[in-house]
């Protein structure tokens, strides 16, 4: 005879499949089913994941748009993601379950992940991947924080040894990384120049705390820039744009000055005279923070406990120019994609 368990042992228990009861039902995901130009993503319904030991489950609220997350998509990205996946790489939530291990975490907790294939209504991350944010933490604002924020902080103080009182200049200022350079190097007590190429981004990085904005759409910027800069110079550039703004910025720099290299959201990498190093004795340093992730943990873990500190005492605020709902991905990809807003887009799961 079978005999199944009380309609209210599920109720209590709510992450453990009896196998004599249904499977859970699927969730919805946004998924990419070939490279394509613009991204296609479609919402399909797939089985939900479950957490392995030293994993737990998310509750996914919301997701942040990133333009790694379209490169990706586009097939354009560094390494190839394997047919069809689910898109997303930071996300935060509410912890659903915990694997076998897990010790740090507990149902009910607010997080924030850095985490591929978080645009679904769950994902599964490591533990120490899965930052705790306080009780009445904004999950939207929160989902913004892993990527750009923490790479942000590690180009700046790790990888540009800025000090204050130093002079940063911040390309694509109401970007992702770009905004959150200049929240950061104000806090890390820099004077912050800020470029963007249009009215509201400039007011939106003044907002964030930027001293000086200028106009990057006109040929004068470079002069602009260094009579801001003085003499002196600038210290620290952070460019997560490339083309052709990265040689003009390069020649901002003063003796000894440092220009972080990000990304390259203008869709090309550009070229640099490298003889301008040697004239002004400066670097030209490289910011990957997924690879500070692999290759340094302990170091990644201490950053991300930072910008979670200071989003929790209101230091850091992210600015959510537009949240849609899933069904509405292309809309937000078509956003990201063009540049369209000053400040993220975002995804909610709900």
């Amino acid at each position: 005879m079978r005999r199944y368990p009380c309609p209210c042992w599920q109720t209590h228990h709510r992450r453990f499949i009896h196998p004599l009861t249904a499977l859970p039902p699927p969730m919805k995901a946004l998924r990419i089913h070939e490279f394509a130009t613009p991204p296609r993503v479609t919402l399909d319904d797939v089985p939900p994941p479950q957490p392995a030991p030293g994993q737990v489950l998310i509750d996914v609220h919301a997701s942040a748009i990133s333009f790694v997350d379209l490169l990706r998509a586009e097939g354009k990205y560094q390494v190839l993601d394997t047919i069809p996946w689910i898109g997303g790489s930071e996300c935060a939530g509410t912890v659903a379950a915990v694997g076998e291990g897990v010790t740090s975490h507990q149902v009910g907790d607010k997080v924030a992940c850095l985490v591929r294939s978080c645009w679904a209504g769950q994902a599964v991350v490591d533990q120490d991947l899965a930052y705790r944010l306080s009780p009445d933490a904004d999950l939207v604002a929160a989902s913004a924080l892993p990527a750009a924020y923490c790479t942000a902080l590690y180009a700046l103080r790790e990888r540009g040894q800025l000090k204050a009182g130093e002079t940063v200049l911040v390309l694509g200022a109401a970007g992702s990384v770009g905004y959150a350079a200049v929240e950061i190097a104000h806090l890390l007590g820099a004077r912050v120049i800020a470029g963007a190429r249009t009215a509201d981004r400039r007011q939106a990085a003044l907002e964030a705390g930027a001293d000086e904005v200028v106009d990057t759409s006109t040929d004068a910027w470079k002069d602009e820039v260094k009579a801001l800069a003085g003499k002196r110079g600038v210290d620290v550039i952070v460019d997560p744009v490339g083309g052709a703004a990265t040689d003009t910025a390069f020649r901002t720099l003063g003796w000894g000055g440092r220009l972080l290299m990000v990304g390259f959201a203008s869709g090309d990498i550009g070229k640099l005279g490298t003889n301008l190093s040697i004239v002004k004795g400066a670097s030209l340093v490289g910011v990957d923070m997924r690879q500070c992730r692999e290759r340094q943990p302990a170091l990644a873990a201490q950053l991300m406990a930072e910008v979670m500190q200071w989003f929790g005492e209101g230091k850091l605020k992210p600015r959510i120019a537009r949240q849609l709902p899933m069904a509405d991905i292309q809309q937000a990809v078509a956003d990201v994609q063009h540049n369209a807003l000053a400040g993220r887009v975002v995804i909610t799961m709900g």
